[in-house]
């Protein structure tokens, strides 16, 4: 069984259409878990226990046949059972804390939440034409200007460049940029039909029409790509540490500057990574579907053969989810979606988290979460600090 097949199976026992086997099957790892956790494993004793548990949930689920959803992606790594705790939230989502701290509330408890609320990101950019002039994409509808020989059409979280009638190659290749801020995402279709989705704070610098024999974009954040295949031009995406290209592919792209490391991952086709000299030796690599390139300051090129697509994607398919993700990690992707300041009264520690909930909700829905592993927030208008 994978990953989505077992958090299908979560979701119906949140939302009150399990089964009764599929409800007996989760309340009875549940107990399990509990139990385990009251142990004290060794590394290699945790890592068996945790096998067999998964193994048998897993060939129960499977045997009151509940409905399993085939993906060509690796098998769930769950936490070892003996530090793990699987939270119900009741709010689209479930957590788990790898290290447990002290006694766990049981499932479906939350803890009590002190501090005002923030809504969840929306889809809102802006749009800055080759002029420096500026339009809110958001709050416009419809054939919004004209640029380099293109119509800019805005609808419904989508901004789009179409051939203006009439209009070849004689008007000069203009530049346009769409920029997100943090608690806003947007999508783009390029003048070749290529499809992109950008993370909050996050902006595309592209051209408004793509002529001579490449088409190359710019990326400062995280974009999730689709490009349109066209052998004769190839498609670069350059971020400040790297040159991707492609000549027709779905790919992430995640290049935000507070985080450790650069990580294109690719979902399909074949992309080529290179380096930027900028930042030390021009070093490469070619992609298959399934591998990750990690490019980190001061630190050797390096590709993951097996990332965790669904982690990746996660914020383009509406959602937030972790897997041995330490606070830090987590506070910044907080800090992008809701529009906030993180700060820390707390030296943070090792522990690390799992779990996953939508990101259409509002922050307290994931503070309560956390909260339910003693770690404590004080929000006060756009500052949210960790108080544990």
């Amino acid at each position: 069984m994978d990953k989505q097949s077992f958090f299908s199976i979560l979701d119906k026992y949140q939302d009150g259409t399990a089964s009764e086997a599929e409800k007996a099957l989760v309340e009875a790892y549940y107990q399990r878990l509990e139990k385990a956790g009251a142990t004290a494993l060794s590394a290699e004793e945790e890592a068996a226990l945790k096998e067999e548990m998964y193994q048998q949930i897993a060939a129960g689920i499977q045997s009151s046949e509940a409905p399993v959803i085939p993906i060509k992606r690796k098998s769930y790594r769950m936490a070892a059972a003996a530090a793990v705790l699987l939270i119900m939230t009741g709010a689209g989502g479930y957590f788990w804390l790898l290290n447990k701290p002290g006694k766990m509330p049981p499932p479906n408890v939350t803890a009590q939440v002190k501090h005002h609320d923030l809504p969840p990101g929306r889809d809102a950019a802006v749009l800055t034409l080759a002029d420096g002039k500026t339009i809110i994409l958001d709050s416009a509808n419809g054939t919004i200007t004209q640029q380099g020989g293109a119509n800019v059409i805005n609808k419904d979280g989508q901004v789009s460049y179409a051939k203006a009638s009439g209009k070849e190659s004689e008007l000069a290749i203009v530049y346009n940029t769409v920029s997100t801020a943090r608690g806003n995402q947007y999508q783009l279709v390029l003048a070749d039909g290529s499809k992109v989705w950008l993370n909050s704070a996050s902006s595309l610098r592209f051209p408004t029409s793509f002529t001579g024999n490449s088409r190359e974009v710019e990326l400062d954040g995280e974009g999730y790509f689709e490009i349109t295949k066209d052998a004769t031009k190839p498609f670069h995406v350059k971020t400040r540490t790297q040159d991707i290209e492609v000549l027709g592919t779905h790919f992430n792209v995640n290049a935000y500057h507070d985080e450790e490391a650069t990580r294109t991952t690719l979902l399909e086709g074949k992309v080529k990574v290179e380096s930027q000299p900028a930042i030390g030796n021009r070093q490469s690599a070619i992609l298959k579907p399934g591998e990750q390139a990690v490019l980190a300051a001061n630190s050797p090129f390096t590709i993951d053969h097996s990332p965790d697509i669904d982690q990746v994607m996660a914020w383009k398919n509406g959602w937030f989810e972790f897997d041995s993700t330490d606070i830090k990690t987590i506070m910044r992707q907080i800090s992008r979606w809701y529009d906030v300041d993180i700060h820390y009264e707390i030296k943070t520690n090792s522990e690390t988290y799992g779990g996953r909930i939508s990101r259409n909700l509002n922050l307290s829905n994931i503070l309560k979460m956390l909260e339910n592993y003693g770690v404590h927030f004080k929000l006060e208008g756009k500052t949210l600090t960790v108080i544990r």
